[in-house]
């Protein structure tokens, strides 16, 4: 799992990263002091699966991290107070770790994000469709009724049968959640929906009415993909 810790007390900081480090299969991918700068490492970076998170930061709750982000990692509250746990747990938070941390504690938290993100793996390579937030609600995206995915800028345009929606993601982030067979990326800034396909050309394909670039190192993997008579 990859990890970041948002803590403002730098003594703190320094003993999380110590357990992190001793911790197996958990990659440290940063630590922050704020919010501010957690959020903005977590737009630029591909998908965190845990956050360290201090409620008790500068100026805010930290909680309100979790407000700002477009998706859910797992988290487990470090904090030196009990007071917030109900708030936490109203979050969904994974644990609740009051400091200072003790090892055998910090690595039980640590098992139980492990096990949740085993099943939440398990659950989301059977899944059969993507939910993106649209004005403030979760919107479905049932894998049958994408066409593909295509990069626009810090974007990524998601065309479906029924519409275009745009999200804030990179096409790497979009491939490695979407654990779907039908999908493929064909370029750099496309992943299309292999059941979709009308025609393929030397280094375009047809979907629908879109001509969609096909790079020289995908085109092999395409073709391996195809049921060719």
């Amino acid at each position: 799992m990859k990890c970041i810790i948002v803590d403002d007390d730098p003594l703190s900081l320094l003993g999380l990263e110590k357990l992190c480090d001793r911790a197996e299969d958990l990659e440290r991918a940063g630590s922050f002091a704020n919010v501010e700068t957690a959020v903005a490492f977590l737009e630029q970076e591909e998908e965190v699966n845990l956050i360290f998170l201090d409620i008790e930061l500068p100026q805010v709750n930290g909680l309100s991290l979790l407000d700002k982000l477009t998706y859910l990692p797992q988290v487990i509250v470090v904090s030196g107070k009990t007071d917030f746990a109900f708030e936490a747990f109203e979050y969904a938070v994974t644990d609740y770790l009051k400091k200072p941390v003790a090892l055998p504690r910090f690595l039980r938290a640590v098992e139980k994000a492990r096990f949740l993100h085993r099943q939440n793996q398990d659950y989301k390579y059977f899944a059969r469709e993507i939910y993106i937030r649209q004005e403030g609600k979760l919107v479905r995206l049932p894998f049958e009724r994408i066409l593909f995915f295509e990069t626009v800028g810090d974007y990524v345009r998601i065309k479906t049968q029924d519409g275009t929606f745009l999200i804030h993601s990179t096409i790497k982030s979009i491939d490695d959640k979407i654990q779907d067979p039908r999908f493929l990326k064909v370029h750099r800034s496309y992943i299309v929906n292999l059941q979709h396909i009308i025609e393929i050309a030397e280094s375009t394909l047809l979907i629908e009415q879109f001509q969609i670039p096909i790079s020289r190192a995908n085109r092999p993997v395409l073709i391996n993909r195809l049921n060719i008579l």
